[in-house]
């Protein structure tokens, strides 16, 4: 008995030499880009690449900032907007490591009919969200046009408020995305004006993880693009399947799931890499993004920080 029992212990000690893979948690919110992430977990593809990835569900990008800001996770989805807030708010230094998607068409800017075109807004109020990715799609809109965020009126509108604020007669045209977009479409006298079809590749959805948890985990980015790829490829093999799994968890049916990927393109790793391996292309579209924040009044900051935010040792 005792002889089994000094065996286990050296079994015991053998086996806790190590201690435990540190679990890396990620604040999610629902967008069908994002769901990609879950289905590779479903799937059991981090646990196969030896990736120890937890995610903590949220309502919105916000919030999936706020939980990184306060310390609850160490990583967070969001769009460009958000991820170069985190660290002038006050949040510890991130850094992007995966480019998720890009919009082709999802978000728009809806305006009366009786506005045709983007410079036929000149001097009206234009909705959006000021402090997420709205105001920089309407800049955007408005520099293709000729046009700057002094030449419009901003309202801080929320996406919900949007169709109710148009029907009001409250704002000319509002910056808003699926499915706020598909209701205010709806509504007699409202069409499209713009959409991000014509800014390709410039609003990206992406991952971002704290860059201490890097340091502590150098093979992380190469073994997140494996599993992304994993999880792509699933989709491409089983598109009924992966369809289905995705929908369930955003709450929509299949088909409408089906429909609203046609207007975000998702970036391969191979896509990821081209990406990331123009640092300077992927920093001037933060600063310019942090740029248009700071004319707002919703960020103070110098937009230095953005320097290194896609520089990832390790990512090849």
């Amino acid at each position: 008995m005792g002889r089994i029992c000094l065996l286990l212990m050296i079994a015991l000690l053998f086996c806790g030499c190590s201690e435990p893979k540190e679990k890396i948690i990620i604040a999610i919110n629902p967008w069908p880009g994002y769901e990609v992430l879950y289905l590779a977990q479903q799937q059991g593809f981090y646990e196969a690449a030896g990736l120890n990835v937890g995610f903590v569900q949220v309502a919105t990008l916000s919030d999936a900032q706020r939980a990184y800001l306060s310390g609850r996770v160490a990583g967070f989805t969001s769009t460009m907007i958000e991820a170069v807030q985190v660290e002038a708010f006050g949040g510890k230094r991130v850094k992007v490591v995966l480019a998720a998607d890009y919009s082709d068409g999802g978000d728009v800017i809806l305006a009366k009919t009786e506005y045709g075109d983007i410079p036929s807004l000149k001097g009206k109020t234009i909705g959006c969200e000021v402090s997420s990715l709205g105001i920089f799609i309407l800049a955007r809109a408005l520099a293709a046009n000729g046009l700057t965020l002094d030449d419009v009126t901003v309202m801080n509108v929320e996406q919900g408020d949007g169709p109710r604020h148009l029907q009001l007669g409250l704002i000319d045209a509002m910056v808003t995305y699926p499915p706020y977009s598909l209701a205010a479409m709806k509504q007699e006298g409202v069409h499209q004006v713009f959409s991000t079809k014509e800014i390709p590749g410039e609003i990206l959805d992406t991952l971002s993880i704290s860059a201490e948890t890097l340091a502590r985990h150098p093979d992380f980015v190469p073994k997140l693009r494996v599993v992304w790829q994993q999880a792509l490829d699933y989709v491409q093999e089983h598109p009924t399947e992966a369809i289905a799994i995705m929908a369930r968890r955003e709450g929509i049916p299949p088909e409408e799931f089906r429909q609203v990927l046609n207007d975000i393109h998702l970036l391969n790793t191979k896509e990821n890499q081209v990406m990331f391996d123009d640092i300077a292309g992927l920093e001037n579209m933060a600063r310019s993004v942090c740029t248009t924040l700071r004319r707002i009044d919703v960020l103070e900051s110098d937009c230095s920080h953005v320097i290194g935010m896609f520089d990832i040792a390790g990512s090849r």
